[in-house]
């Protein structure tokens, strides 16, 4: 007698799946929200404050130093602790340092606050990340952290949305309050969602050659990663690569302003375009890493990281006023530096152990903020040496083929993508 048993589709989420996406997706949206408020909001508390332009920079400055400080001991935490954990906590301090910053006083009080919020923000992204291992196989997990990486880009849109309307008609104190809900709504919702035993749970210990599970300690944990060719490989990627990234993202407006001869409000179209060509492409490198695994993830991840120079070289070279070029060449960019992340942020949990993935994705991620400060510093720097934004474009986009080529020598476990 045969099994009419319909078949199970495997490619398909299941409903705890999609729940548990959206928990860590609105976790680290938070975590962004956060961040980018100061941005935002800094040229009405400056005025309000009497804070001096260098003043209010140093707020951006204060919180990425925290941040750069915890996201490797945040990583190794979340090993010792457990993914789901250090996400509470992450959202937790959030919580906390933002609604304090809506009583803040003077100018050290502020900044005390902004390095703390970085601080607590340290762990998120690896603990994020740990979560989809745990609840997503290997012919899952790239889509997942395509749809997660989305909300980096989606934490601009919504601060937009709200905080300059706020701050204009009900003051910046106000704006900061309703930023401080974000989190609490995120606390409520990640609690519910991300309860429950998952499939492929964390693993706190590693066989020993008698075969008995043993728990390593933190620091043999990052002994271990640090001896990893793959994970220096990935962490090389990241200086430069996601240096690059953020490099033209936080020159991009003023280029096309004082460059190419647009307005304010043009650049600031053409970089929203920007910012929804980094969603799709986003999702879509994720699923197409899942679909074709003949191409292993670092080959994807290379392939795709190769557009990002051309698209630097073709929005450096746009023709000054030409309106449709402008917007051909913003989103290719936007496509050219975000698409690679959904990968590269897939390999950085990928090739470490079961029981190293938040060290590993710590340990890689510090590059990746390492490559944040550096490369719009040395955009600045260039910039001031030649007097030109196309010779400081061209110069930055070798930065992607820098990386390319260190993706050559990261080894997969392919067994992992079974997991």
């Amino acid at each position: 007698m045969g099994n009419n048993a319909p078949a199970v589709d495997n490619s398909r989420w299941t409903v705890k799946q999609v729940l548990v996406i959206t928990g860590i997706w609105l976790a680290f949206l938070i975590s962004f929200i956060t961040r980018l408020s100061w941005s935002t909001l800094m040229p009405t508390v400056n005025d309000a404050m009497h804070f001096t332009v260098q003043q209010g920079n140093s707020y951006v400055t204060a919180f990425y130093i925290g941040y750069a400080i915890t996201v490797l001991p945040g990583g190794m935490l979340a090993d010792k602790f457990g993914y789901r954990r250090m996400v509470m906590v992450a959202i937790m301090g959030n919580l906390v340092m933002m609604a304090l910053m809506v009583f803040m006083q003077g100018y050290w009080s502020g900044l005390v606050l902004r390095f703390l919020l970085g601080i607590v923000s340290g762990p998120d992204l690896s603990a994020c990340l740990g979560i989809i291992t745990e609840w997503f196989d290997g012919k899952k997990r790239a889509t997942a952290t395509g749809w997660f990486n989305t909300c980096t880009s989606f934490g601009l849109i919504v601060v937009n949305a709200y905080a300059p309307y706020v701050s204009v008609h009900y003051g910046w104190r106000a704006a900061m309050g309703i930023t401080a809900l974000f989190p609490l709504v995120a606390l409520f919702y990640a609690w519910v969602t991300l309860k429950g035993n998952p499939p492929f749970p964390q693993q706190f210990g590693v066989k020993t050659k008698s075969g008995k599970v043993q728990e390593e300690s933190a620091m043999t944990r990052l002994k271990k990663a640090v001896n990893n060719r793959s994970v220096w490989m990935l962490a090389i990627t990241g200086l430069f690569a996601t240096g690059a990234k953020w490099g033209v993202t936080n020159w991009a407006n003023l280029f096309i302003v004082k460059s190419l001869g647009f307005d304010v409000i043009t650049a600031g179209k053409a970089m929203t375009f920007f910012g929804v060509t980094s969603v799709l492409s986003m999702i879509v490198a994720g699923w197409i890493s899942d679909r074709f695994q003949k191409i292993s993830r670092h080959g994807w991840a290379a392939i795709l990281m190769a557009i990002f120079t051309p698209t630097i070289i073709g929005f450096a070279l746009s023709p000054k006023g030409n309106l449709p070029m402008l917007y051909f060449w913003t989103g290719a960019v936007g496509i050219g530096a975000f698409m690679f992340s959904t990968i590269t942020n897939n390999l950085s949990v990928e090739v470490a152990p079961p029981d190293q993935r938040g060290t590993v994705s710590g340990f890689i991620n510090a590059f990746n903020q390492i490559g944040s400060f550096l490369a719009p510093a040395l955009l600045g720097q260039l910039l001031m040496m030649t007097g030109s934004y196309v010779t400081s474009f061209l110069i930055i986009s070798v930065f992607p083929l820098i990386a390319v080529f260190a993706l050559l020598f990261v080894r997969e476990d392919r067994s992992a993508l079974e997991q």
